[in-house]
């Protein structure tokens, strides 16, 4: 009998206490699955902002503050704008 194995995924999350996102590795069955986790793992603190996932190097979700990251350059510079 073969039984799937779980993938591993990298997952950067925004984190205001540091300048760079903090890299964490996780583990799921497929790609919805580590979404989720990325979202659980976003609401254990206040001070995640956000979150990119990714698998093997390539940008998968992004979430919060590192969505931002999977816009255009134009996009990006006119997103701080509406916040005034």
């Amino acid at each position: 009998m073969n039984f799937p194995l779980q993938q591993s995924f990298e997952l950067y999350l925004d984190d205001d206490r540091y300048a760079v996102p903090t890299l964490r590795l996780i583990f799921a069955w497929d790609r919805a699955a580590a979404v989720e986790m990325a979202i659980g793992l976003l609401a254990e603190s206040a001070h995640y902002r956000g979150a990119e996932l990714c698998q093997d190097g390539e940008p998968l979700e992004g979430l919060g503050t590192l969505a931002l990251r999977r816009l255009p350059p134009e996009v990006r510079a006119g997103v701080g704008a509406l916040d005034s």
